[in-house]
């Protein structure tokens, strides 16, 4: 087959009811996409269908075919999501109709700016009112982004003017730009179902990325971890499949049933659902005055969700007029900044605006300061600018994940611009902070490493979860490494964190501690008893005991066995020669023939011999025990 990955196309089509955008979309790809029953004993289209086909040059190309009756606009919205260049399908034997305007805004209003016009039944009138037709056509489309596109006339049922399309389509397949397939998975929902032997099966556009076998995803919302098992674009099984790609994924770890139509396969951690978007929303000059608070439909990719809209600026909008306001949702949709959306009112039901959403997850007062400013950035700035107006009333350390799902942009693309910014603290573990913002925690953790030290100075530094506990609890360890890693004279040894001039000494009266506690752990042998027993026998401070082991540890003069059970090195030695010499002799012993041989009880014996195979001088076969090597 041709290369299914060259120049990926996702043609849609648009139009009122009846006016032959299934029949076209059959014309060109032999299928009849109208799979329901319902649709086919009605003949009329219900649902979102979807096929494909060879343009001349022998570009594949897929084509997602809309419904048409008012009733189901909600169904044609999230349809356009996915196409790349629309075909408006206008009959010749009724002209622009009502959804024929209504499907025009909504592909305007979602960002759609590729595509032409298809006049079909043009064989249904007489010759000489086809030029009145494309007239009309050519005014009602004046001022939109099919106002300077080519109209094709076609008869779908004979096929007159079909190779002229098909070549039109070319065309415009190699003016329309790709999408991004190095960004992160994206893929909203559009049909999911069950097929036998094989599971779960969900496709949809993929928007952005790309997507490969065996990789593992999530769904949104609802943090379903899923496998990608194997994959379909234009009914061939593939590896990959890459953006502008229709594609089916079959899926394991999870089941039908909690999947539908508007949620987004994605990477994870790259996308959440949020039930606040900022937005710069445009009414239709067909729309009502829209008041504060109304309630309406919102639409976004394949998703929708009612909610509520709160200018920011006044309390009404004026049909016409575009302005940033708050959407609060009362279900969570899955949205990115940039992301188009539609709102079309409660009741009656009818398309009123859309816009694009600037931010996602954040309540805006109206009357903060620099406010409007503010929302005029991150709506218009370039990506420097919009990552730091992110980054602005982020008070702690924020990951580069967290960046890119706020402003929309993608990793690779946040990354460079973090790496070239002086004034902003960019890693390890891909966090991010402005520097002026860094001091307070530093200060903050030298003076309990200074503190810390002087308490505990035989430790050569506390371990990095216990200074995570101590100092910042609700952080990830990655926020508490990112100070560590920019702060002035704090360095990190294994899962120490030390001063940078700080070395473990001791002190009197610790020297004569130590020696007490080691002279006691070695005076036990091969039979060492409790921490807490061997305290109340010699004279140390409680509060020591634990630093002066962790000590002895350190210098290699004891070894730990287990929780409270130690033993000197030399201890260790000999026992360790014992267990040598004793397999040298009888190749293979077993746990109480060892146990035996040390002159221990049981529970002593598996913990050594557990050391041992740790450090490769035994091997454990079942219960016996044999010399490595």
């Amino acid at each position: 087959m041709a290369d299914i990955y060259s120049r990926p196309i996702i043609f849609g089509t648009a139009g009122h009811i009846d006016h032959g955008k299934t029949t076209l979309t059959q014309r060109l790809t032999g299928v009849n996409t109208d799979r329901l029953p319902e649709e086919r004993s009605r003949g009329i289209s219900i649902d979102l269908g979807f096929a494909h086909f060879t343009l001349p040059s022998g570009q594949h190309a897929a084509l997602i075919d809309v419904p048409g009756h008012e009733k189901f606009i909600r169904n044609m919205a999230a349809g356009v999501h996915g196409m790349d260049a629309v075909m408006l399908v206008v009959a010749a034997d009724e002209g622009i109709m009502p959804q024929t305007r209504e499907h025009l805004d909504i592909l305007t209003l979602l960002g759609v700016k590729n595509g032409l016009t298809v006049i079909t039944k043009a064989d249904m009138v007489e010759a000489e009112w086809l030029p009145i037709v494309d007239e009309a056509v050519q005014e009602a489309l004046t001022g939109s982004f099919l106002e300077h596109s080519p109209r094709i006339f076609v008869d779908s049922v004979t096929g007159r003017g079909i190779d002229a399309l098909l070549t039109a389509l070319d065309e415009l397949a190699q003016q329309v730009p790709l999408r991004d397939a190095k960004g992160s998975v994206r893929l909203p929902i559009d049909r999911v179902f069950s097929v036998r032997g094989f599971g779960t099966v969900v496709t949809g556009t993929l928007v952005n990325g790309t997507i490969r076998t065996e990789s593992t995803l999530e769904i949104v919302p609802g943090d379903y971890v899923v496998r990608v098992r194997g994959l379909e674009v234009h009914g061939h099984k593939v590896d990959y499949a890459v953006a502008g790609q229709r594609v089916a994924a079959n899926l394991s770890g999870i089941d039908k049933e909690l999947i539908h139509r508007g949620q987004v396969l994605s990477e994870i951690g790259h996308l959440r659902a949020h039930d606040i978007l900022v937005v710069e929303l445009s009414l239709l000059p067909s729309s009502p005055v829209l008041s504060q608070r109304t309630r309406v439909h919102v639409h976004l990719g394949t998703a929708e969700a009612t909610g509520r809209v709160y200018w920011y600026e006044s309390d009404e909008m004026e049909p016409g007029r575009t302005a940033f306001a708050e959407i609060r949702l009362e279900s969570p949709l899955p949205a990115l900044r940039g992301d188009r959306f539609l709102i079309r009112s409660y009741s009656p039901v009818i398309t009123i605006g859309g816009g694009r959403v600037i931010e996602v997850g954040r309540h805006h007062k109206r009357k903060e300061p620099g406010l409007l400013d503010f929302l005029t950035l991150i709506a218009q700035g370039n990506p420097a600018d919009v990552i730091r107006a992110v980054l602005k009333p982020a008070q702690i350390p924020i990951s580069v994940d967290e960046i890119a799902t706020k402003t929309g942009l993608a990793v690779n693309d946040v990354i460079p611009i973090l790496e070239h910014s002086s004034d902003i603290l960019y890693g390890p573990e891909r966090f991010v902070l402005e520097g002026h913002k860094l001091e307070p925690f530093s200060q903050q953790l030298r003076e309990f490493l200074t503190d810390y030290h002087l308490k505990h100075p035989l430790r050569p530094g506390i371990e990095r979860e216990r200074l995570k506990e101590a100092l910042w609890p609700e952080w990830s360890m990655k926020q508490v490494l990112f100070v560590v890693a920019h702060s002035i004279d704090v360095s990190v040894s294994g899962e120490w964190v030390h001063l940078t001039t700080f070395e473990s000494n001791s002190p009197e009266p610790w020297k004569s501690e130590i020696e007490r506690l080691y002279q006691a752990i070695s005076h036990t042998g091969l039979k060492p008893v409790a921490i807490d027993q061997l305290q109340s026998q010699i004279v140390i401070e409680p509060g020591h005991v634990f630093d002066v082991l962790e000590f002895l540890v350190q210098q290699g003069r004891i070894i730990r066995l287990d929780d409270g059970i130690y033993i000197a090195d030399r201890v260790f030695d000999e026992a360790r020669h014992q267990v040598t010499e004793a397999l040298k002799t009888s190749t293979e012993l077993s746990t109480s023939q060892l146990r035996e041989v040390l002159g221990t009880n049981r529970r002593f014996a598996v913990l050594f011999l557990e050391l041992l195979d740790a450090l490769h001088v035994t091997r454990r076969i079942g219960d016996n025990r044999t010399l490595v090597g």
